[in-house]
């Protein structure tokens, strides 16, 4: 039986059209290793809102990301929890056009006034950049 997201994912021509998800728990990282290998492996750009992680080659084969919002970033929860909002909307609307890879997004303090249109766009740029070299 098709889901309501099958459904909805269907091509012109009636067949299914392929799914490739980025959300939920298998397309995070989570495990300390994983975090380790981006940063010493990848690649590092600072844009004006964030400071994206990458690794362009990843040993499972599997696109996964990461949002690191520590408190050094904010004391107040809520903000915290804004960046990590902006991050996931900015994930799920370039997940698909990204090629398989590991990607770690940390925000930036003058991420705090910045609006989604804003950080999406310097989040696609800094990602430019890494896939250009």
């Amino acid at each position: 039986m098709d889901t309501s997201i099958e459904m909805q994912k269907r091509d012109l021509a009636g067949q299914k059209a392929p799914l490739k998800s980025h959300a939920g728990r298998t397309g995070r990282l989570g495990r300390k290793n994983q975090f380790d290998l981006v940063r010493s492996n990848g690649t590092t750009v600072a844009g004006q809102y964030c400071v994206v992680n990458l690794l362009k080659t990843p040993p499972d084969d599997e696109s996964r990301a990461a949002f690191s919002i520590s408190r050094r970033f904010s004391k107040l929860a809520v903000e915290r929890n804004r960046a990590r909002r902006l991050f996931r909307e900015v994930y799920r609307r370039i997940a698909l056009e990204l090629p398989i890879c590991w990607i770690i997004f940390i925000p930036r303090h003058r991420m705090k006034s910045a609006k989604m249109n804003d950080v999406l766009e310097d989040a696609k740029h800094s990602i430019r950049q890494i896939l250009n070299q």
